[in-house]
């Protein structure tokens, strides 16, 4: 960051125009924002609770850096406090109570396929929820979400196969809405906001279904997703306002493991997809910040 400074301050010096100048100080306002804000999702992301103190700290020069960003991120980190303490887990059918016409849409999380691009036991145990869960509300949407994961069957994807079994098993076709670009929950989020907002706009609330360890990972990074392309976009804010699971014990998925992973989302989300995929993949080897 030093270096860029240094850069930035020589090049003002030859340029000398006003002009130049401004350009140059939102561009560097806009990267310190953005380091700012990698450091608030690393810290949580690394310690949790302990880092607290920090993550407060740093939101505090986040929103005298950029106001906008403060605010964004300080709801971020509140929901996902919320996630971690509070959100409750329905299994196998959403509460009563949630709206009954097509402002909801009801959004399963896809699953890694077979290899031969058929579906693992897994999916299509959140995809039998989820029909439960569009019989509940007749009125809702049902978005399918996934994209292509089956090592030798590249013609094939997560949300479309979803999206063929929902209708088979009686969804009417007008209520059924498929993302089948995406590869990891944050891209499924982003990628529902992008299609909601476009051909939607009647939608304002999402349920989630899923496997009952991904619940709170999934409603972060939709919520998340939602609010970071609201605030930049200046569109209407989509929520999160229930979700539905089917229980699944999974041992690769502890607590601390999806933590790791709900910061490599996030990391994701705004664009640091090097650092992301290390929290992805290679979280052993990371060096954590000093707390």
């Amino acid at each position: 960051m030093k270096k860029a400074i240094r850069l930035i301050a020589s090049a003002l010096l030859i340029c000398g125009c006003t002009g130049c100048a401004d350009k140059t100080e939102k561009a560097t306002d806009t990267a310190s924002a953005d380091a700012l804000i990698e450091q608030i999702i690393t810290y949580h992301g690394c310690y949790g609770a302990q880092a607290d103190e920090k993550v407060n700290s740093l939101l505090a020069e986040l929103k005298k850096c950029d106001r906008r960003q403060g605010k964004l991120w300080k709801n971020i980190m509140e929901y996902w406090k919320y996630t971690e303490t509070e959100l409750t887990v329905n299994t196998d059918r959403l509460p009563d109570g949630l709206p009954d016409d097509n402002s909801l849409a009801i959004t399963v999380l896809g699953f890694q396929l077979n290899d031969d691009g058929s579906m693992q036991d897994e999916l299509l145990a959140r995809l039998q929820v989820a029909l439960t869960c569009a019989e509940q509300y007749p009125n809702a949407y049902v978005i399918c979400t996934g994209g292509g994961t089956a090592m030798f069957n590249p013609t094939v994807t997560e949300g479309d196969l979803m999206g063929a079994w929902m209708l088979e098993h009686g969804l009417d076709k007008r209520r059924l809405i498929v993302e089948n670009k995406s590869y990891t929950t944050a891209e499924n989020a982003s990628n529902s906001y992008e299609i909601l907002l476009r051909d939607y706009p009647q939608v304002d609330s999402v349920a989630l279904v899923s496997s009952s360890y991904h619940i709170a990972w999934g409603s972060l990074m939709f919520e998340a997703a939602f609010l970071k392309a609201a605030s930049e976009q200046h569109t209407p804010e989509i929520h999160v306002i229930s979700n539905s699971a089917c229980a699944v014990e999974n041992d690769l998925f502890p607590q601390n493991e999806i933590l790791r992973w709900e910061t490599g989302g996030l990391l994701q989300l705004v664009g640091n997809n090097m650092l992301a995929s290390q929290y992805y993949t290679n979280f052993g080897n990371i060096e954590k910040p000093e707390l």
